[in-house]
């Protein structure tokens, strides 16, 4: 616990200016009003000392209200003045708790002079960006108390501004559900519609572009329906997606690959080891077609050439490394040369490669593909070796009891940093949605 610090900030230093002149102004109407009683002087100064007292009053109070009206934007509704206010006022006291502001005089006396604080909410209020100014003293922000302030909003993602003059902090509303539920295929294609084709949705608030991919998550987690309503988007955009399946369980993956593509799934080791090179070969004709229409435009991804994304989804990830294993060197390498090429090269092919797995386990992950996977999802509440193999050693994850299909992610630009997300419910039968899509 932090001893709150006994200094006063420059505003409370005002306030007990104003106050204490609004206590002795009275006392000296009072004194006027008793005199004027016991001697009955019958003067009219009491009746203007008490008017010259009432219009004080009322300057204070309309300067007062103006300030909090303009300091809290009231302009925005009177909704979005009280939120600021109530959260502005709990991180000045939580800076102060913490001891966390510089020292200066204010006419002769010592004050706490705080960091600047603004806050943008959205129009919804379900989000908000703070900013905290940097105030450049030899005390760490993380010792405030600032979750606490926001009352019910959460950390988001947090950083520092490019000129270095405030952190940020993206927050959000806890009691909003960022889940979307589908009732039917309809609702889901509608939805979808609102993004570009190269673009997946994952919750309210977040979508996400194509990149290489990992999904970890227990049995129970929500993996399986996060990774189907992924590939239902799929068949439901207007750019046709070419989606291969590797699943050597054998399990719900494969009914629903062999159910989108036979020719384009596999269970078995050799099989999937022939979509591997199947998938490679076409890649390399992508390769040398895309090279010409480069020369019109270098930094282009296949997306600008509205060429079709291809994904290679492989579930189980472990159980294939389990069994590769026990093959000799030249098919293990043959196999992670297939892979890689995969991931490294893929982006601006539109080729990728999605592994899904129960646990992120180095001995079963090969370092080299996690690294070359841009967006990393880890759904339900996981193993802290889990989260460290999925994101690297040193990185917070948001504590939190997760719930079925909530976990978090990374991915370039959007979240540096682990950040919570929460994928879709599918409330109607994925197979039929899928027979229909493909019909």
């Amino acid at each position: 616990m932090f001893k709150q610090s006994k200094l006063r900030t420059q505003r409370q230093q005002n306030g007990i200016f104003i106050y204490s002149t609004c206590f002795m102004f009275a006392v000296v109407v009072l004194l006027v009003n008793f005199i004027d009683s016991q001697l009955k002087l019958g003067v009219v100064v009491s009746k203007y000392v008490n008017r010259l007292f009432i219009g004080f009053l009322i300057l204070i109070f309309v300067i007062q209200i103006t300030t909090w009206l303009i300091r809290n934007k009231a302009y925005k509704g009177i909704k979005h003045a009280i939120s600021h206010y109530f959260i502005v006022l709990k991180l000045r006291r939580a800076f102060l708790d913490a001891n966390y502001f510089n020292k200066r005089l204010y006419f002769n006396t010592e004050v706490a002079e705080l960091p600047k604080i603004k806050l943008q909410f959205t129009a919804n209020f379900s989000k908000a960006t703070l900013f905290i100014e940097n105030i450049n003293i030899n005390k760490d922000i993380g010792d405030v108390s600032i979750s606490y302030a926001l009352n019910h909003f959460i950390v988001d993602r947090a950083y520092l501004s490019n000129d270095e003059n405030y952190y940020i902090f993206e927050i959000y509303d806890s009691n909003i559900d960022q889940q979307l539920i589908f009732n039917g295929l309809c609702e889901l294609k509608r939805h979808i519609s609102q993004v570009d084709d190269y673009t997946l949705v994952i919750d309210k608030s977040i979508s996400i572009s194509l990149y290489g991919t990992l999904l970890v998550g227990q049995t129970g987690s929500g993996k399986t329906y996060a990774l189907y309503s992924l590939i239902l988007q799929m068949l439901a955009k207007n750019v046709h997606y070419n989606i291969y399946f590797a699943d050597p369980k054998n399990s719900s993956l494969a009914v629903l690959g062999e159910r989108i593509s036979a020719e384009s799934t596999a269970t078995s080791i050799e099989d999937i080891i022939k979509l591997l090179q199947k998938f490679n070969e076409i890649m390399e004709d992508r390769k040398a077609d895309i090279k010409d229409k480069l020369n019109t435009k270098l930094e282009a991804t296949y997306a600008d050439f509205q060429y079709e994304p291809y994904i290679f989804i492989f579930d189980e990830f472990a159980s294939f490394q389990t069994v590769l294993q026990t093959m000799e060197k030249k098919k293990r390498d043959e196999v992670m040369k297939l892979l890689s090429q995969v991931v490294l090269q893929g982006r601006q092919l539109g080729f990728f490669l999605w592994i899904v797995m129960q646990k992120s386990d180095a001995t079963l992950l090969p370092t080299n593909l996690r690294e070359n996977l841009p967006v990393k999802f880890v759904l339900g509440n996981a193993e802290k070796q889990t989260y460290t193999t999925a994101f690297g050693t040193g990185v917070d994850i948001p504590e939190k009891n997760f719930a079925l299909g909530q976990g978090v992610y990374t991915c370039p630009i959007m979240a540096n940093t682990p950040r919570i997300c929460h994928f879709s419910y599918l409330d109607f039968d994925i197979l039929e949605a899928v027979t229909h899509l493909k019909s």
